[in-house]
């Protein structure tokens, strides 16, 4: 399969939360889809970086964080729909299930909204804005929590049948 075929096969099977996939089979779109999520939180908090540097504040008028805000919901809510049923199958083939990405998406829909809101606070003098070390704390605690959800998309799976099928047929 090729790594077109395997976005193809992401996207026609984004609703799919049954059944196992492969390493292999996942590899090329979690690897896509980290890039793509990457490019857009850039993008989404642009405006409350332009504005910090005082390019922006005549265009948003002094809320800058209230776009970026929206802007990484809609990039939070679009990684979820287009991994959710991906990372659910693949979980699935090392027996585990979509539980073990719930503490991070929490975490990602806390902390991403906050950075843009925070960041728009640091005043000219460099000193940390109120909530300056909550967001540090959340951010570290997702790091914590998407460690193990990163170790178990790329572990082996099973190569036996398990409760969620028969191990898949693609490698």
């Amino acid at each position: 399969m090729t790594m077109f075929q395997r976005v193809s096969y992401h996207l026609a099977n984004l609703t799919r939360f049954e059944g196992r996939d492969s390493q292999a089979v996942f590899l090329a779109w979690g690897m896509m889809g980290v890039q793509v999520a990457g490019f857009a939180m850039v993008l989404a908090i642009a405006p409350v970086a332009l504005e910090i540097a005082g390019f922006a504040s005549p265009l948003f008028g002094g809320q800058a964080w209230i776009v970026s805000t929206a802007l990484v919901l809609v990039v939070v809510v679009g990684l979820f729909a287009l991994m959710g049923a991906s990372i659910a199958r693949r979980l699935h083939d090392s027996g585990r299930s979509l539980v073990w990405a719930v503490p991070p998406a929490v975490l990602l829909t806390l902390v991403g909204p906050l950075m843009p809101y925070i960041f728009a606070q640091v005043p000219d003098d460099g000193v940390a804005p109120d909530g300056f070390s909550a967001l540090t704390g959340l951010i570290v605690v997702y790091l914590l929590s998407v460690l193990p959800l990163i170790v178990f998309l790329a572990a082996n799976g099973s190569g036996e049948p398990n409760r969620y099928g028969p191990p898949p047929a693609d490698g």
